[in-house]
């Protein structure tokens, strides 16, 4: 440790030099032999980066040493490249981040043994090294976001320290666990006493690879020139579409309008946790783009064999792969990694409803029964379904999108008997009740004078119906098991606009249980012409 220690004091005075050329190809040794590093600097470099790529770097040691002794230090030496985002327009000094006008965007190690050349020239020589280093999107909102590099050459920490390191066979006991920062929240009132944990472990940094607080060595430093603007190669969106049995992702990949050359998409991948992806698109890849195209890759996400749907919205990653080449002549290689949660929206199926208690002789027919007002339980699919046992009755509704005011139209009923046994139904139309409570009434009658006597609200108008039923009870039956009705319910809008059919109540003639349905077809009336 003496040994390597001494020889890399005896570096000094070293000099690091941080460039982004625009060719990948370029003859880094022949411009140092011509003019040094002031012939290096002359070189065609990048003008703009894209976030998401791989940015080829070029670092250069120039050291007083010869070759040889140069060659023997890099074994015990490692180059550590950071990149730095940083904005042109500051945000305040509310941000401590902000107001430092720097943001750790990605910190990487490199062997310094993994140099591509080195080149002596006359006392001096040249450690060439070509790193790529991947360019994450800041986590801060940057309005002019730019990006800078910086290096350092420093003693490895992990030969350094070998030596006198002793290896632990056991973890360090008592040691804390990570603390709950939301354990604050578990007793707040809107999050109904929900247990909600997050591990300050998952709160991470970002930040260079510290330095070797024992060591007293100063290591070599160095910077790009200057700042880089950067903006987004590939701008991508998810949108979700539910179907009955699935839900259809789109993802749209936009290439930024910015970029003066092609993009070609080379791979694209999209997971969800616990649940099965399938791609339904016919687009072949590698996909040429040029800026300002948008592509749309569709996916259908199921649920594994019988595994019940999640009940929170489950991890979806996405994965692209892709490489552009510049006008300018530079070739880029791109790769977006989103991970997010999948904000899939529940899927509206047909109502499914559960028969309720057997009613009496006359309860049907004025009145909604008491549990008949609670929310539906049944969770079968189907169009307007009433189940009962295993299989069920399907009935479907249908009518005509628009009518006229003071006209009549055709609501269809179809029913379909999957259960085992003979069915007998009625359909009775019930009204709803709509009074003109802030109406008072322009002469005040006998009842009304009775009502204020006693202190009373004046007795209240009933609101006209939105139709006016045209039908007496609608007999079903007898339907044979696994048999087909269709027939038809006769209407008058009586109003302009939605209208309110009310509630249609189907009851069961031979069990008297009954089934009350309100999602009913959307019809609008229109204004006689």
């Amino acid at each position: 440790m003496t040994d390597s220690r001494s020889r890399f004091e005896a570096l000094s005075p070293a000099h690091l030099e941080v460039h982004l050329p625009k060719a990948q190809d370029l003859d880094v040794g022949t411009l140092l032999r011509v003019g040094g590093f002031e012939e290096l600097a002359r070189a065609p470099g990048r003008r703009n980066l894209f976030f998401d790529e791989e940015a080829n770097i070029l670092v250069v040691l120039k050291t007083g040493h010869n070759e040889t002794d140069v060659r023997q230090n890099l074994s015990s030496l490692e180059l550590i490249l950071s990149a730095h985002a940083t904005d042109a327009v500051p945000q305040g000094a509310g941000n401590a981040a902000s107001a430092s006008g720097k943001h750790d965007l990605v910190s990487k190690s490199f062997s310094a043994t993994s140099f591509s050349d080195v080149v002596s020239i006359g006392d001096n020589a040249y450690v060439i090294w070509k790193p790529s280093l991947p360019l994450p999107r800041p986590r801060a909102r940057l309005q002019r976001p730019a990006i800078y590099f910086t290096a350092t050459l420093k003693m490895d920490s992990s030969k350094s320290d070998g030596s006198r390191r002793i290896d632990k066979e056991y973890l360090t006991s008592y040691e804390p666990l990570p603390e709950n920062i939301l354990e604050p929240f578990q007793h707040d009132r809107v999050l109904g006493n929900s247990d909600v944990y997050l591990s300050e472990t998952r709160i991470t940094k970002i930040a260079p690879k510290p330095l070797n607080v024992e060591s007293d060595v100063k290591p070599i430093r160095g910077a790009s020139k200057r700042a880089y603007p950067a903006v987004p190669a590939l701008f991508t969106k998810l949108r979700y579409s539910t179907l009955p049995d699935a839900t259809i992702a789109s993802l749209h990949v936009e290439t930024s309008h910015l970029i003066a050359g092609t993009v070609q998409i080379t791979e694209v991948d999209l997971s969800v946790q616990d649940l099965l992806v399938e791609e339904i698109t016919s687009l072949t890849l590698p996909l040429q783009t040029r800026g300002g195209d948008e592509t749309i890759f569709l996916y259908k996400i199921t649920s594994k064999g019988n595994a019940a749907s999640p009940t929170t919205n489950p991890q979806v990653k996405v994965s692209i792969k892709a490489d552009a080449a510049l006008d300018q002549g530079s070739h880029i290689d791109l790769n977006v990694d989103l991970q997010t949660d999948a904000e899939i929206p529940t899927h509206n199926s047909h109502p499914s409803y559960a028969w309720s208690r057997p009613l009496k002789t006359s309860s049907h027919h004025k009145s909604l029964s008491v549990q008949s007002m609670g929310r539906p339980t049944s969770t079968d699919g189907g169009s307007r379904k009433a189940d009962s046992g295993a299989a069920g009755v399907i009935f479907t509704f249908a009518c005509p999108a628009t009518t006229q005011k003071n006209e009549e139209f055709k609501m269809s009923v179809k029913c379909l008997n999957q259960s085992d046994r003979q069915r007998r139904f009625a359909v009775v139309t019930l009204q709803p009740r709509k009074p003109l409570t802030g109406l008072q009434p322009d002469n005040d009658t006998e009842s009304d004078l009775i009502a204020k006597i006693f202190n009373a609200p004046p007795l209240a108008r009933i609101k006209t119906p939105d139709v006016l039923d045209l039908n007496p009870d609608l007999r079903i039956g007898p339907l044979p098991a696994g048999a087909c009705f269709e027939t038809h319910l006769s209407f008058r809008a009586m109003t302009s606009g939605l209208l309110d059919f009310g509630t249609l109540r189907i009851i069961d003639l031979d069990t008297r249980q009954s089934v009350d349905v309100r999602e009913l077809p959307d019809v609008v009336a229109l204004e006689a012409s």
